[in-house]
């Protein structure tokens, strides 16, 4: 990979995804806050193609892998490991209800024939729920507050860093009041220089200063508390189209068409029913 191509956007970059269909996609237990409700299961599955439509509109391949029964949250594969090139960190969960996840997502990697680190390690750590790259050197990662930032650098440390990851950034965020910094619930990347993100009073609240934020992403835009509950920062960027959530403000459409991006926007209602949206069914491969 060149230098040139080295500082473009992931979304630049994305040419394959993997999702998992809705097969047996309920809300049957409360590991998050979002968590609630009952689920339309067709409804569901029109929202879900909806989405893999969408992203393959704009050129991307999607894999696909069968939801085991008894696994609901599967569908949100983001949250199976974290892929730079052909190597994948693999998650292991906090939640006994999802470790089940963890034996299939393995068996798909090594059938695919990726190059497998983190499936022995002890560390808790949950793929894309946990980090995200914002170019192919820099990942910015959300910290528990009780645990620090020890459990996520372990992991780094563990595994050959020449082979996961290129030389870069880790870049550590924590919210005191909250506990936790999801990336997937607070920045939806767009370009190498820009995100949509929390409003300033939040990420001034965490421990990575917004300074930093703004140092790195001079074009990021700050979302309104709506549309922060609308889920608009769990969104995928390909190329120049951002595919979000409903609820995205004409304030927010014109900060980034000025950016030269466009917004499709997807129902993801029954999906937020469990606090997942587009991010959450997506795994960048």
């Amino acid at each position: 990979m060149d230098e040139k191509e080295m500082s473009r956007a992931a979304g630049q970059l994305l040419k394959r995804v993997l999702m998992v269909p809705p097969q047996h996609f309920t809300v049957e237990y409360t590991i998050n806050p979002w968590m609630g409700g009952v689920v339309d299961k067709a409804k569901a599955f029109e929202q879900w193609n909806s989405l893999k439509t969408t992203i393959e509109k704009e050129g991307v391949q999607v894999l696909t892998m069968d939801q085991t029964q008894g696994l609901p949250d599967q569908v949100f594969v983001c949250n199976s490991g974290l892929v730079h090139n052909n190597n994948v960190y693999l998650s292991r969960f906090r939640h006994k209800e999802r470790t089940g996840e963890q034996e299939h997502y393995l068996k798909w990697f090594k059938s695919q024939g990726f190059h497998i680190f983190g499936d022995d390690y002890p560390e808790y750590f949950e793929g894309g729920g946990d980090a995200v790259f914002s170019d192919p050197h820099t990942l910015w990662a959300g910290v528990r507050a009780h645990q620090g930032n020890g459990r996520l650098r372990d992991c780094h440390l563990r595994a050959d860093p020449s082979q996961l990851l290129p030389p870069g950034h880790v870049l550590l965020s924590g919210r005191p009041d909250h506990g936790v910094v999801v990336p997937t619930s607070v920045f939806g990347q767009h370009k190498e220089r820009g995100a949509v993100g929390f409003p300033p009073v939040e990420l001034a609240r965490a421990s990575v200063p917004s300074l930093q934020i703004t140092r790195r992403m001079p074009d990021a835009i700050a979302i309104s508390d709506a549309e922060a509950n609308a889920f608009v920062c769990n969104a995928i960027t390909v190329r120049n189209t951002v595919i979000s959530p409903i609820g995205v403000s004409a304030a927010t459409r014109e900060a980034l068409r000025k950016r030269g991006m466009s917004v499709v926007e997807v129902d993801m209602s029954e999906f937020m029913k469990s606090g997942g949206a587009c991010q959450c069914l997506v795994l960048r491969l």
